[in-house]
């Protein structure tokens, strides 16, 4: 399959986007940290789907991760640093604007994973309409254990998957999902070798990106048309959860320990 390679040097673009048959390629590009999403890596992720929305050469999505893994979620480095954000509501809001972007693209999207893809990368692959995975997956939503909860939409999308029993486990216990596990729950579609990810998560795409726009949007939209209004509630509901555990007495400890003695 041709495409950009991602570069892992410092001054590498943190999200790549290349078109090849149709198929918009999305990839994270910071394999050295397993494609952690800080603010830059965010702004240009935003930056690819609008592109991916805008170009109509763009009739499908692949969304995948340079390097060993999808996404290790947010980049906890600096992260909630005074003066580093206006609010807290200001950071929640510029990721919960992400999704809403993400989930009305108008065009099919397909999220191959592999290795690491935890937090905010989980609800990454959430935001997609299918998600095909490499053996090696390890899918996983920590927030709960970190004092804090998942804010980008996934107690709908997550319930709208899986039903509201395992998305409560999945997001209460933060128990690490394997692939085989992942597709028994149909948390992924499809499962393949990790060698052969790149190629068959493409050739789905390709297939989507063959088939006529207009119909294709059309059927998607009849299945889709509850959701937008679900997942607008959820995000509201969800910053303002977010927002009371940032202020309370949980978080502070669990922060003034270190993120990493709970991860």
């Amino acid at each position: 399959m041709s495409e950009k390679v991602a570069i892992p040097t410092d001054e590498a673009p943190a999200v790549l986007h290349d078109l090849r048959d149709g198929v918009g390629i999305i990839t994270l590009n910071r394999p050295r940290v397993h494609n952690a999403l800080n603010d830059a890596a965010r702004a240009a992720l935003k930056e690819a789907l609008i592109w991916a929305r805008d170009d109509d050469a763009v009739r499908s999505v692949l969304l995948q991760g340079a390097g060993r893994s999808f996404c290790s979620g947010r980049d906890r480095n600096g992260f909630l640093e005074t003066g580093k954000h206006a609010s807290h509501r200001e950071l929640i809001l510029a990721a919960q604007e992400l999704r809403l972007l993400q989930c009305e693209l108008g065009k099919p999207s397909i999220c191959a994973l592999h290795g690491h893809a935890i937090g905010a990368g989980a609800e990454l692959a959430l935001g997609c309409d299918f998600r095909i995975a490499g053996a090696d997956l390890k899918y996983s939503f920590p927030e709960v254990g970190f004092g804090v909860v998942s804010d980008t939409g996934s107690s709908a999308l997550l319930t709208r998957l899986l039903g509201p029993a395992r998305a409560k486990w999945l997001l209460a216990s933060g128990e690490i999902t394997d692939a085989r596990q992942a597709a028994d729950w149909h948390l992924v579609e499809w499962v393949v070798e990790t060698t052969e990810l790149a190629d068959a998560a493409f050739e789905k795409a390709a297939r989507l990106a063959r088939r006529p726009p207009a119909a294709l949007r059309k059927q998607s939209e009849l299945i889709d048309a509850a959701a937008p209004v679900l997942l607008r509630q959820a995000l509201g509901r969800e910053m303002e959860a977010q927002l009371e555990l940032f202020a309370g007495s949980e978080f502070a400890l669990i922060r003034e320990q270190g993120f990493e003695a709970h991860g």
